[in-house]
């Protein structure tokens, strides 16, 4: 995997794979790269050219100065895209990674021409980040190598990333209102950290908003319903961007 040296001396690995317009994967807090997106690259990657990095401090990419947080993933990906010379034509994010996504392009709207969020937040709440924390996780994330931290490691990402969702994440209906893209807000409808209504304020405030309910998935969906999840992904870029 190639890899960019960031100004802060973090470094993010990075896939880059496949041809034809370019689409950004985000995963969200805890994965990485190749674990959320597992079923969605290979489907991309014929028609799209598919840039799925790890977030600093996650897989292969480092945090030498700890700076990982809600804004600094948006800043991230800004400079991975500049450094690759590269605009995304669409990003597409998962959880945290989405919300962080979701916030960056309420700044920056013509970021990219189309957006895809699975298991949005909008607000974080304090009061829920001690039984985030604890979990239950899946025991296939908690599995998960991070090269650059020790056994500790995993459990400090989940504290970090609960922390800046709890106290950095805000997001209007006027805000969104600012996004003016064509926008796939996706969930499960077993989803225990996000329900159902917030997925449905989110593509209700967007103006080009549409609504995705994944019928027995829980959080994550891009895995608990990885064909139906990938089908509607490439109808949503077919219709936006075309396809090649």
């Amino acid at each position: 995997m190639p890899d960019l040296q960031l100004s802060d001396g973090a470094r993010l690995y990075y896939r880059d794979e496949g041809s034809g317009p370019v689409v950004l994967l985000v995963h969200g807090g805890t994965g990485t790269g190749d674990h959320d997106w597992e079923f969605l690259r290979p489907a991309l990657a014929p028609d799209y050219r598919v840039i799925t990095p790890d977030l600093r401090g996650h897989g292969r990419s480092t945090d030498p100065a700890w700076l990982l947080g809600m804004d600094q993933i948006g800043d991230d990906m800004v400079a991975l895209s500049d450094a690759l010379a590269v605009r995304p034509r669409a990003v597409i994010a998962f959880s945290i990674g989405g919300s962080a996504i979701l916030k960056l392009l309420c700044r920056r709207p013509g970021l990219t021409d189309a957006f895809v969020g699975v298991g949005l937040s909008r607000a974080g709440q304090r009061e829920r980040v001690e039984a985030i924390v604890n979990g239950p996780w899946p025991h296939e994330l908690i599995a998960l190598e991070h090269e650059h931290g020790d056994a500790d490691h995993w459990r400090r990402l989940r504290e970090r990333m609960s922390a800046t969702w709890a106290n950095d994440l805000r997001i209007s209906d006027e805000e969104l209102g600012r996004v003016g893209i064509p926008s796939l807000v996706c969930c499960g409808d077993r989803d225990r950290l996000e329900p159902i209504s917030v997925a449905e304020s989110i593509a209700t405030a967007l103006p080009g908003g549409e609504l995705l309910v994944l019928p027995g998935a829980g959080h994550f969906a891009v895995r608990d319903r990885p064909d139906v999840f990938a089908a509607a992904v490439l109808d949503f870029l077919g219709r936006h961007l075309g396809s090649g």
